[in-house]
């Protein structure tokens, strides 16, 4: 991971300059193609770097740079914010950054984790740090995976690797399992204000006034919709779009499959997402150019990424 680190710092290191950056792209045949950004959960000002690092590229609408695309009109210099998850401090973060520059965000909420449900994810971590050493066999509530024994490391990496692909019930049983494994009665009441807080339905309603900032569907439980059959995705994207719709009284048009891998998409949710919104992103890398509506790559940053890493990552894209 170090290596790779070092490589991804030591090749941005000349996109420090704009116009090695703008060579790069134009030699690489990229600058006449749009793109969609991804965030998670990150400072404001680190989100704000990275923005800036991507100019003379401006934010646009997501839906506007998506009709823009599908139209056949130029996406040159232009691309998307948008934002996974719908943890409260970053979407209120986030959104003060956003409306001070005019910049249009997309924030994409699952809507358990808003209702009170934490995310699968954040049952991994909690486990990875309070679980005690030590061996662990799998229950008879998965049948697949029954009698499967790991040492702790193993199962978090099991485990971590399961919510890519498994259904949710089979992930939330063995989450709940693990977590009472964590310790006494008292380790379910400490996850609860160990996982980070999602926005509340009121800051949702409240910041849905301001145009630039929208708010999409990430699903309803934020399973891999690959793991699921044709009625559970309808539910799952159906259900979602008519309770963000209450509480934003806007168009709910777009789709962001959770963990956004091809394993987690699967084939048939690109096809039952084409009837019920204009466009479905995923966290597979790319620029708009060639791509299914239903099927979107994204460029995703992180906390650790500098401006000349958000600059080389578009290029890459």
């Amino acid at each position: 991971m170090k290596t790779r680190s070092f490589i991804k710092n030591f090749l941005s290191k000349p996109l420090k300059f704009t116009g090695c950056f703008k060579v790069a792209e134009s030699l690489l045949g990229k600058s006449k193609f749009g793109y969609i950004m991804s965030w998670h959960d990150l400072a404001p000002e680190i989100f704000k770097s990275h923005v800036e690092a991507l100019y003379p590229s401006k934010p646009i609408p997501l839906d506007e740079l998506i009709n823009r695309y599908k139209s056949g009109k130029s996406t040159k210099n232009f691309f998307a914010i948008t934002f996974d998850d719908g943890v409260g401090s970053t979407v209120k973060n986030i959104s003060k950054v956003c409306l001070q520059m005019n910049w249009p965000v997309t924030f994409y909420i699952p809507v358990g984790y808003l209702n009170g449900e934490s995310l699968p994810y954040h049952k991994v971590e909690f486990l990875r740090k309070n679980l005690a050493e030590g061996e662990y066999q799998i229950p008879k509530i998965s049948k697949k995976f029954h009698g499967k024994k790991f040492k702790k490391d193993e199962l978090m990496n099991f485990l971590g690797n399961l919510i890519y692909t498994e259904h949710s019930e089979v992930i939330y049983s063995l989450l709940k399992y693990f977590l009472e494994k964590a310790g006494d009665s008292r380790s379910t009441s400490s996850f609860k204000n160990w996982f980070p807080k999602p926005i509340s339905w009121e800051n949702v309603k409240e910041l849905s006034k301001n145009s630039i900032i929208s708010f999409q569907s990430h699903s309803l439980t934020h399973t891999a919709v690959s793991s699921l059959n044709e009625d559970e995705i309808e539910k799952e994207m159906l259900k979602s779009k008519d309770i963000i719709y209450q509480y934003t009284g806007r168009k709910i048009h777009s789709f962001c499959y959770p963990y956004g891998g091809k394993k987690s998409i699967g084939d048939l949710a690109p096809k039952i997402a084409g009837k019920y919104f204009e466009s479905a992103t995923t966290l597979i890398k790319g620029r708009l150019n060639k791509s299914n509506p239903f099927y979107l790559p994204r460029i995703d940053l992180y906390e650790n990424d500098n401006g000349e890493v958000a600059r080389l990552k578009t290029l890459l894209g």
